[in-house]
């Protein structure tokens, strides 16, 4: 459904004003696939603003893909490292758990996951239909996002929509490994869109413009400092504002990216769209805290040996823990908890399309989907468990800890 996005007053549940702009809150899945390892530097800002951006509107859950440095064959290991830390620091920032890969290898050794991107964005249009489509931005060169289509089922196509905005990266292959563009993905039988070029709406204008997102302070700023060129330039961000507007608004205009960031809207928006979703789909409820003192009361005494409290999630509410360097859902780790644990619970939700901590349900059916998509991007010592096939996600473990393979990915 589309409805108003809505600005929450004090009393939440019973007061809201409404804005211009119209956030599409039905059930369908975002990616999003970006280079900046070559060439501009504009994907600095643009993967983390598009990724704020869908999470400022309530729809962050919906994330189920990026990838980032695809012009691959002619990478700079720098850069690669860089636009990691814009889009794990942006699913960090605002709470979102969606998997990712880097396409080209990064400095001190760390490997290329582009066959796991390809296999993921396979995995995401394989699992799509009529009512529930996944819409693919591409924000650089065409060639992974050509792979994942021509990995995927050819009777699923129809279901995704494949959406690009820039002449320069439709065309663009400089490399060997390169040899497919815009056109190619047009052959392949997914629905195509290309839209306005997103450099001339307000996700390309003077810095000066965007002083008030800088203003805000904490992770509005840090999103601010993405920026490395003379003008702010997320454009790419543009065809993720594109669709979560119902597909509508191809020209944004300040005021309403500006409304988005001032509402609340994170989780406002998050509870009126997925009203039917009452517990988060690993177990630990959206809504079980409000700070970390919660999470102790709640968990304290309740862990798998090794396993501490670490925080409340003030984003999504949710109760997060610890062991060494690897982090997790606490209702995850609890004493007693096994994969069977996460499925009871998400059961409960069963109108719920992905699941809020950003794994998404769905993304496997069998275990070796669960290989594909995370066989070498994991922490150390951690493997592929299997596929809990209630909920479609996929199970990892390490010694006796399980956990989502998601949540314990490098």
């Amino acid at each position: 459904m589309l409805r108003s996005a809505l600005i929450a007053s004090a009393s939440f549940a019973l007061s809201f004003s409404v804005m211009a702009v119209t956030i599409d809150t039905s059930t369908y899945r975002l990616g999003g696939s970006y280079d900046g390892n070559q060439h501009d530097k504009d994907d600095y800002l643009a993967s983390a603003m598009a990724i704020a951006v869908a999470a400022e509107a309530g729809v962050g859950n919906k994330m189920t893909h990026v990838d980032h440095s695809n012009h691959i064959g002619n990478s700079n290991q720098g850069r690669v490292d860089i636009m990691e830390t814009s889009v794990n620091g942006a699913k960090d920032r605002w709470g979102l758990s969606f998997p990712s890969f880097r396409d080209q290898p990064g400095t001190g050794g760390k490997a290329s996951q582009l066959n796991a991107a390809v296999n993921n964005i396979a995995a995401q249009i394989n699992m799509s239909t009529a009512s529930n489509r996944f819409y693919l931005t591409c924000a650089g060169p065409m060639e992974v996002c050509w792979r994942g289509i021509n990995a995927s089922q050819n009777s699923q196509r129809t279901h995704a929509t494949i959406i690009s905005h820039s002449n320069w990266n439709n065309n663009h292959s400089d490399t060997s490994q390169m040899s497919h563009k815009w056109s190619h993905v047009q052959n392949l039988g997914a629905k195509t869109t290309k839209i306005k070029d997103q450099n001339g709406t307000a996700f390309n204008v003077n810095e000066s413009q965007w002083m008030w997102l800088k203003n805000k302070g904490g992770k509005y700023e840090w999103l601010f400092n993405r920026n490395k060129k003379s003008s702010f330039d997320a454009s790419d961000a543009g065809m993720t504002w594109y669709v979560i507007t119902g597909r509508g608004d191809q020209n944004a205009k300040m005021a309403d990216i500006k409304d988005i960031f001032n509402s609340g809207s994170t989780s406002s928006s998050s509870s009126s769209s997925s009203s039917s979703t009452s517990t988060s789909s690993s177990g630990g409820p959206e809504g079980e805290c409000q700070n970390n003192a919660d999470c102790v009361a709640i968990y304290s005494g309740n862990l798998q040996p090794g396993w501490s409290v670490l925080k409340c999630n003030t984003t999504t509410q949710v109760c997060r823990c610890e062991s060494g360097g690897t982090k997790a859902r606490c209702a995850d780790v609890q004493s007693g908890s096994s994969s069977s644990s996460s499925s009871s619970s998400s059961s409960s939700s069963s109108s719920s399309s992905s699941s809020s901590s950003g794994g998404p349900e769905g993304e496997c059916t069998n275990n070796n989907q669960c290989k594909n998509l995370y066989n070498g991007t994991l922490q150390s010592g951690w493997s592929v468990l299997r596929c809990n096939t209630t909920t479609g996600v996929c199970r990892c473990e390490k010694g006796n800890t399980k956990a989502r393979c998601i949540d314990v990915q490098q």
